[in-house]
């Protein structure tokens, strides 16, 4: 596909995989980004967050724009239980419209997570991960991007303000095996379990740890604005469960957003497990709100992560910032 290509005329092309209610909701889901994008560039984050501001607002833009595509059910993140919007329709969409709004006052980039599945007689939301037809993200940041798979590989199409369209700007993205960045929370160190604090600990000794490299650590609170980097730079991301009360899992939907990253990050030739070697794409939801510990990014990296789950690298002396006296000190 050439690039500039509208995205409309690349479904077009494609057939979003021979299916036209497919193409029909990813063209509604751009159409309800491009506005969230002019909404929050016009200062609409001035609104304050919650349902009744700017969270609402967004909200309300995109199940607007998915009850005139054939969308039988709506599962938002916010809400406790999925929507029937169109019942004769064949397709289920699971939908985080404001990822990492806090970001917003900040000037940081935020985000919105969504993944397509077929509607089926059941309860598709409960369905493993593979089952999804179609999924991706964007990001509202200096531009506003659309990474997109729908069973064809990832592009990433970029928002033309002037026209309200997107064009495609990346074509066959593909994630390196390796990377030197890590991106993980460090503020929740202390609740880590100890395979996750050894590979951290790992990387932070750099070139002079069993690793023998230097890494480079980032982070961003909106799991669209990471994904992103990933497909970008490579490298890993680490959601880890916690040892506090409650946070076992982690604090990642498995439905609304870990099963869409990972059916990018696969499709990019990268991977994502829930830190265990257990691929996201195989789990199935107990729960519409059910979490999981969540590792993706470059594929050698997040198969690193598990090894030191299982013991093979959960060895070395401990660094300073872990120390009774390091500035993570547990």
């Amino acid at each position: 596909m050439v690039v500039g290509t509208r995205l409309e005329a690349c479904l077009a092309s494609e057939g979003a995989g021979g299916d036209r209610a497919v193409a029909s909701v990813l063209t509604a889901l751009a159409l309800a980004a491009a506005e969230t994008s002019t909404l929050l560039r016009n200062g609409g984050h001035d609104s304050g967050p919650g349902p009744n501001g700017l969270e609402g607002a967004v909200r309300s833009r995109f199940t607007a724009a998915l009850r005139d595509a054939p969308t039988a059910l709506l599962a938002l993140r916010e809400a406790e239980h999925d929507e029937v919007l169109d019942p004769a329709a064949s397709l289920a969409v699971a939908l985080s419209p404001l990822d990492g709004a806090d970001n917003l006052a900040g000037n940081l980039p935020a985000g919105t997570i969504f993944s397509l599945r077929p509607a089926g007689d059941g309860a598709p939301f409960r369905q493993p991960g593979r089952s999804q037809v179609a999924a991706g993200f964007v990001t509202y940041g200096p531009r506003t991007d659309l990474a997109l798979t729908w069973g064809r590989g990832v592009r990433i199409f970029t928002l033309d303000p002037a026209s309200g369209a997107f064009h495609l700007t990346r074509d066959a993205v593909t994630i390196p095996p390796t990377s030197p960045l890590y991106a993980v929370d460090a503020a929740n160190a202390r609740f880590w379990e100890a395979p996750v604090r050894a590979f951290v600990d790992d990387c932070l000794r750099g070139s002079e740890g069993p690793r023998g490299q230097d890494f480079a650590m980032g982070w961003s609170t909106s799991l669209a604005a990471g994904a992103h980097h990933i497909l970008a730079r490579g490298g890993v991301q680490l959601m880890p469960g916690e040892t506090r009360r409650g946070c076992a899992n982690g604090q990642t939907r498995l439905v609304h957003e870990a099963a869409a990253i990972a059916l990018v990050m696969e499709a990019a030739g990268g991977a994502a497990t829930d830190g265990r070697d257990g691929p996201i794409l195989d789990l199935k939801a107990l729960d519409l709100h059910q979490r999981t510990p969540f590792v993706f990014g470059s594929a050698e990296e997040v198969a690193c992560v598990g090894k030191y789950h299982d013991g093979r690298r959960h060895t070395g002396a401990r660094s300073p910032l872990f120390g009774q006296r390091g500035l993570l000190r547990a």
